[in-house]
């Protein structure tokens, strides 16, 4: 396998973004490989299905390779994996602050495929997150089921607006997310885009390809689970192919982990 921790210029964003990149072993870990010349190891047609996985809150691109298992279980699922910084920005184009959603949209698929041997196509292509990244992997998924072919949420914030209030118990959460910056008030969310349940009912309403849908979530979880359980029923009313699992476990990587490898199993 190869990691790469690579930084660039992003035009959507204006500045240098890090993003991690991993790429499975093209020996797959046989060990008869040493009897193979080398340009059939290193097989210049061999590519990869890419799972885009974001990160949560206060973490970076960095967060999934040092505090899960991912490495493991996407070398025995044989994916790619590409892992952007995305600030405490949500994956959103914020009102007042950087256009994440376009970054992740538009440029990181063209950047990604360019430089590293991913396969194209929808089917080929994943979108996954925890907390704040299972929000962003819903609403760019939601927003392009023409692009990805399944979205993962473990433990997501799928209700933002629902969210504000959870966070205002919790006194180290209360001013983490600056709603006026990202969405122009809490008051100017509901029923645009980046209302998961608008932007539902829109990509339902279009009769567009929908994309199937894994959700998980901790079962001690104050933050998560009664949003996840109710989106997952507004989900399932409207016709989309969810999968839907709980375990023991609060807002953790333990619950994150289990989540993962469950995501690449259903979606191998």
């Amino acid at each position: 396998m190869s990691i790469f921790q690579c930084n660039f210029f992003s035009k959507c964003l204006g500045n240098f973004v890090d993003v991690t990149v991993y790429v499975p072993s093209y020996h797959n870990g046989d060990i008869s490989m040493g009897n193979l010349p080398l340009e059939k190891i290193y097989n210049k047609e061999q590519r990869f299905k890419t799972i885009y996985l974001l990160h949560g809150m206060l973490d970076d691109h960095s967060s999934w390779m040092r505090w899960s298992m991912v490495e493991e279980q996407a070398e025995k699922y044989r994916f790619a994996l590409v892992m952007p910084s995305g600030q405490n920005g949500f994956y959103i184009n914020a009102v007042h602050g950087l256009a994440y959603y376009d970054f992740i949209n538009e440029e990181l698929p063209l950047w990604a495929e360019l430089n590293f041997p991913l396969l194209e196509g929808r089917e080929n292509r994943f979108i996954a997150g925890l907390s704040m990244g299972g929000y962003g992997a819903m609403r760019h998924g939601l927003a392009n089921p023409g692009r990805y072919a399944a979205v993962g949420a473990f433990s997501g914030a799928l209700d933002i607006i629902g969210l504000s209030d959870i966070l205002k118990t919790i006194p180290d959460m209360r001013n983490i997310i600056d709603y006026d910056s990202l969405f122009g008030g809490i008051e100017n969310i509901k029923g645009t885009d980046n209302d998961l349940y608008a932007l539902a009912d829109k990509c339902r309403k279009e009769n567009r390809e929908l994309p199937k849908i894994y959700i998980t979530c901790g079962t001690e979880d104050a933050i998560c689970i009664a949003m996840d359980r109710e989106f997952k029923d507004a989900l399932t009313d409207k016709g989309y192919d969810v999968t839907y699992f709980e375990m023991p476990g609060v807002h953790e990587w333990k619950v994150w982990n289990e989540s993962i490898r469950r995501f690449m199993e259903l979606i191998s």
